[in-house]
């Protein structure tokens, strides 16, 4: 087994399915009325919780899943109704709603704004926006893959990956000002409700797409053991 061609792939597709660059005008609608130097902290503290999650389903995800005793694709029906959800919310409401009641209500410091914009974000925008049913199982697959063949330098390599992979998420993030510069308030408003629609539509897939390994590995082989 070739380690750097697989230690390659597992980062090309990280990238792509943490996909910072599309999930950053969401953050940016959600961070709007933020100062500089708080939106900083918040594209901070969502780094880190992007780091600890893909961490800890590297190196748990497998027990995670068993112990509760879900499979992936339940896993993937279920957060293709939260992203539905968040989707609807996006394109129906205003995503900077609670940055702005956040900003009025706290503003004992950068931090402290940031934290407080960062509780009311971190669940949909960390997860499962960012680290979601794909950026999961993809994590399960290539740490089972260095569990089975014994390769403690693919493991470790996995793990630098994914540390990376939450540096180059606080990159993006950081530079959304310049986004903000570029499209301005209401084109920055509009790029946001065309990514709900995005997000919503990759829910309705996600659902069918685990839906139907669900009837096809669960339901239809009961039914027809049944009908035996």
């Amino acid at each position: 087994m070739d380690t750097s061609s697989v230690l390659s792939t597992f980062a090309a597709t990280s990238f792509a399915l943490l996909n910072p660059l599309g999930m950053l005008p969401i953050f940016m609608g959600y961070s709007a009325r933020l100062e500089g130097g708080a939106q900083r902290w918040l594209a901070l503290l969502v780094s880190l919780t992007v780091m600890g999650l893909t961490l800890l389903f590297l190196l748990t995800g497998n027990a995670i899943i068993e112990f509760f005793g879900i499979t992936l694709d339940s896993f993937r029906v279920a957060g293709g109704i939260l992203l539905l959800l968040i989707g609807i919310n996006l394109v129906m409401g205003d995503p900077g709603k609670a940055a702005k009641e956040l900003v009025v209500a706290a503003q004992s410091s950068e931090l402290g704004t940031a934290k407080s914009v960062y509780n009311q974000i971190v669940v949909p925008f960390a997860m499962p926006l960012l680290v979601g049913p794909g950026v999961i199982a993809n994590l399960i697959l290539y740490a089972g893959e260095a569990r089975t063949h014994h390769d403690r330098e693919l493991f470790f390599g996995l793990i630098a990956i994914t540390i990376g992979m939450a540096l180059v998420t606080l990159i993006i993030l950081i530079s959304g000002r310049v986004l903000r510069r570029l499209l301005g308030d209401v084109g920055l408003s509009i790029l946001t409700r065309i990514l709900g629609l995005l997000v919503a539509s990759i829910g309705v897939q996600f659902v069918i797409a685990g839906g139907t390994d669900i009837i096809i590995h669960s339901i239809a082989p009961a039914v027809l053991g049944i009908s035996r």
